[in-house]
């Protein structure tokens, strides 16, 4: 039995013969083993982590299954921070964003923390509607109260208000490269993000220090790949869904901010630049849209449908 084939039977196991914390933390340790040195089967692809952003440039959360709704991951990028001109807030002009955990509570809130702050749950909107724009877009977000507004000024030292994107509003992927009116909340353009271990690793052997896959922030990561395999590769298939991986992700300043301090090391993005720049761009992951709703689980397999060239 292979490493993959190890730890998709793990995924799938069923209570009470494995408890979630401990399949979760089995299913890692056995991905980063797989991550080592040693040299497994490359033609087996399978996806090796999943994580969700609820709030647009904040911290992420790890987990073992996304659901893929009407605008991408549920729950991903569906949180947005304005400023008191109604731009969208991110760690490009403002780091310290990077050091904002998330969590979700039972409910469907939205949990804030910071270091020397108390808590906040942020309701999903139901408040006054506000217009807003993500890269000359315009958007529509449901305000999420003056609570919330205070708490994000405080620590960004500005004014401020968090809003949320209902699955009724919406805007559409770019028609330049979506051609079935695919729709993504406060994501920067695409519903999803795909990137992959193997290319990661490449990269720092480039860099000469570790950095963690958060500074790329995709939703999903596959393992099994040559690196920049995925510069070639057209169609996946996860289950039952299509992802069509339709331009490659160009990279702005976020990659070289530490996401444990908020300190930048522009060591990062000179060495995308020296060997990841295409014409004006450097480039690191696919942007992709999907065929069908659904799940996909840590563990599952991937094949490959289509390359093309990039």
């Amino acid at each position: 039995m292979s490493i993959d084939q190890i730890v998709i039977s793990i995924s799938k196991l069923k209570e009470p013969v494995i408890d979630k914390a401990k399949q979760s933390v089995l299913v890692r340790s056995i991905l980063n083993l797989r991550n080592s040195k040693i040299t497994w089967n490359m033609s087996e692809l399978i996806v090796s982590d999943l994580i969700v952003y609820p709030l647009k440039s904040a911290r992420g959360i790890h987990v073992e299954s996304i659901q893929l709704n009407e605008l991408g991951p549920e729950l991903d990028r569906r949180w947005m921070v304005i400023d008191s001109q109604a731009n969208f807030v991110t760690q490009r002009k403002t780091p310290k964003m990077c050091l904002i955990e998330t969590a979700m509570t039972a409910d469907g809130s939205l949990e804030l923390s910071v270091k020397g702050m108390k808590v906040l749950t942020v309701s999903a909107g139901g408040y006054t509607l506000r217009q807003s724009s993500v890269w000359g877009t315009e958007v529509q977000g449901e305000d999420c109260g003056d609570e919330a507004a205070v708490w994000i000024s405080t620590y960004l030292d500005k004014q401020c208000r968090i809003i949320y994107m209902p699955s009724t509003h919406g805007r559409l992927v770019d028609t330049n490269y979506a051609t079935q009116k695919e729709r993504v909340g406060f994501a920067d353009g695409f519903p999803l993000l795909v990137a992959t271990q193997s290319s990661l690793e490449d990269f720092i052997s480039k860099l000469g220090f570790e950095i963690g896959m958060d500074r790329f922030r995709p939703n999903i990561v596959i393992n099994g790949n040559q690196p920049w395999a995925e510069d070639s590769w057209k169609k996946l298939a996860i289950n039952d869904i299509t992802l069509s991986l339709l331009k490659p992700c160009s990279r702005c300043i976020m990659p070289s901010i530490n996401p444990q301090t908020a300190e930048k090391q522009m060591t990062v993005n000179q060495t995308l630049q020296a060997h990841r720049r295409r014409e004006r761009d450097t480039y690191f992951g696919q942007n992709a849209v999907y065929d069908r709703l659904g799940s996909i689980t840590l563990g599952d397999s991937v094949k490959l449908c289509g390359k093309t060239n990039f």
